[in-house]
C-alpha cells in the first residue's frame, strides 16, 4: 500500500506550469486530417462530400440542419468517411482527407458554394457559412440545434480571456497578441447585441493593461490564478449575480459565454477572412521543459502534433485532451483535435501509481475540495452500486466536473467519472 502522504496533493499545489513559450507556433498542414461530423450534445453535420472527392482548404464538407458548416482544414482527397473515437470517447463519423497542394478556396468561392454572396449575406449567415457558430444559436443536448427565435434577448455577454485550467495558456496569449482583432470583435458584438453588457475576464495581473486596452468596449474582470476562482460556472455566477443551474444552458437565461478564441473566429468570419479551420491549444506536462501553444488545423491527429514538436509519445503514461484537471484521457494518439480541444497534457508514469486503492476511506477530502459543497463521496458510492435514485438525492446535477475531487482523493478513485455517471442517469 502506498502511504497516503505520497498520494495526497493539497489544493494549493494544483499544478501550475511556471515556464512557457510566449509565442504561438503555427503548425504546417499535416499529411491527413480526420474531421468529425458530430459533436455529441452539440452539432450534427451531414456530409456534403463523398469518398474520392477532391476538396480544397476552406471548402464546406458538412452542414447542419440550421445551416452551420464544417470545413476542410487542408486541400486534398476524401479517402473515406468512417466512424472514429472522439476525444470525449464518442463514436462519431469523420471525413478523412489526404493532403495535396491545391490552393484554398477564396472567400467569394466559399460563399458561392453556400449560395449566398458575402456582400449581401447577413451577419448570422456569415457566421454559419464560416463555421463560427454564433453565441445567439445554441446546440441542443440531443444532436439538435435550437432556433434563435426561441431564446430570450441577451442581457450579458461574458468573454473568457483567462484560461480556466492551470496548464492552458492560449486565451491569455491571444488576448495579448491579437489585441486589434479582439477590439474589432468587441465592436461586432456591440452591433450584434446593442443592449447587452459585455464582460471580459483575464488574469488579475493583466487587468490594468486590459482596462486601458479594452475598457471602452467591455468591463474587464480580473481573476486570481487560483483554479477554484477560474471555474467557468463560478465565474459566470459571480458576474451575473445568479447561479445558472448546470442543467440549463446560459443562453436560456439571457447570457452568452464565449472564449476570446471564438471572438477572434467570429470577427474573422464577419470580416470575410476565412472559416473556422484552425485551433489554438497548449501542450504541457511536467517532463516538458516549457509549455508551448500551437495553432493547428482542425482534424490533426495528436500524434502528428507531438511529432511536429519533436515529442515522443512512448515516455508518457497517458495523454489528455484538455488540461490537467478536466482533460479526457485518450486511448489512441490518432484521435484528432476538434473545435472544442484546448490543450494536450502529457502525464509522466510516476504520476500514475502502480498500486491503486479504489475503496473510499471516508476521509471527506473530496467534499471539502468541491466548489459547490456536494457530498461527492456519497454520490460516488451510490453510483458504484447502481443506486441512482439515492445518488439523485444529493444533486449530482450541480457538479461542475472541475476534477478537484479526483485530484485530492488519496485512494485515486475515479470521482469525476462517477459524478458524470450520476448525471447521465439522472433523467
Amino acid at each position: 500500500m502506498i502511504p497516503i502522504r505520497t498520494l495526497f496533493k493539497p489544493l494549493a499545489h494544483v499544478p501550475v506550469y511556471p515556464s512557457r513559450e510566449e509565442n504561438i507556433e503555427r503548425m504546417p498542414d499535416p499529411d491527413y486530417v480526420l474531421i468529425p461530423l458530430e459533436y455529441p450534445g452539440q452539432i450534427f453535420y451531414k456530409p456534403t462530400v463523398k469518398q474520392d472527392d477532391a476538396v480544397r482548404k476552406n471548402q464546406i464538407i458538412g452542414r447542419s440542419e440550421l445551416g452551420n458548416c464544417v470545413h476542410a482544414s487542408i486541400s486534398g482527397v476524401v479517402k473515406e468517411i468512417k466512424p472514429i473515437w472522439s476525444s470525449r470517447s464518442f463514436n462519431v463519423p469523420a471525413v478523412v482527407i489526404e493532403r495535396n497542394d491545391h490552393p484554398p478556396l477564396s472567400r467569394d468561392e466559399l460563399f458561392a458554394q453556400s449560395g449566398v454572396p458575402f456582400q449581401s449575406a447577413s451577419r448570422l449567415e456569415k457566421l454559419k457559412v464560416s463555421g463560427a457558430i454564433s453565441p445567439w444559436t445554441l446546440p441542443g443536448r440531443h444532436h439538435q440545434e435550437e432556433d434563435v427565435r426561441e431564446f430570450p434577448p441577451i442581457r450579458k455577454i461574458i468573454i473568457k480571456g483567462a484560461d480556466e485550467e492551470p496548464t492552458l495558456f492560449a486565451f491569455e496569449l491571444l488576448l495579448r497578441q491579437e489585441a486589434e482583432d479582439i477590439l474589432s470583435g468587441l465592436k461586432h458584438l456591440q452591433q450584434l447585441a446593442p443592449n447587452a453588457a459585455i464582460f471580459l475576464t483575464m488574469s488579475r495581473r493583466l487587468a490594468g493593461w486590459g482596462t486601458e486596452k479594452y475598457g471602452k468596449h467591455a468591463a474587464v474582470v480580473g481573476l486570481s490564478d487560483a483554479y477554484k476562482d477560474r471555474i467557468e460556472r463560478r465565474v459566470v455566477a459571480k458576474i451575473t449575480g445568479s447561479d445558472i443551474p448546470n442543467i440549463l444552458p446560459y443562453r436560456k437565461m439571457g447570457v452568452a459565454v464565449l472564449s476570446v478564441e471564438y471572438l477572434l473566429t467570429m470577427d474573422r468570419a464577419l470580416e470575410g477572412e476565412g472559416p473556422f479551420i484552425h485551433k489554438y491549444l497548449t501542450i504541457a506536462g511536467r517532463p516538458l521543459e516549457k509549455a508551448v501553444t500551437v495553432r493547428a488545423p482542425i482534424g490533426t491527429p495528436i500524434r502528428t502534433i507531438l511529432e511536429n514538436r519533436g515529442i515522443e509519445k512512448h515516455p508518457y503514461a497517458r495523454i489528455l485532451v484538455g488540461g490537467a484537471m478536466k482533460g479526457n484521457a485518450q486511448f489512441s494518439d490518432q484521435t484528432p483535435i476538434t473545435k472544442s480541444s484546448h490543450g494536450l497534457f502529457l502525464m509522466d508514469r510516476d504520476e500514475i501509481p502502480e498500486e491503486i486503492n479504489l475503496t473510499c476511506i471516508n476521509c471527506g477530502r473530496c467534499t471539502r475540495a468541491c466548489p459547490v459543497c456536494l457530498q461527492v463521496h456519497l454520490i460516488g458510492r451510490y453510483v458504484e452500486y447502481s443506486m441512482f435514485e439515492k445518488a439523485r438525492e444529493f444533486h449530482p446535477e450541480a457538479c461542475h466536473e472541475c476534477g478537484l475531487c479526483a485530484y485530492v482523493c488519496p485512494a485515486h478513485r475515479p470521482m469525476a467519472q462517477l459524478m458524470r455517471m450520476a448525471k447521465q442517469y439522472e433523467v
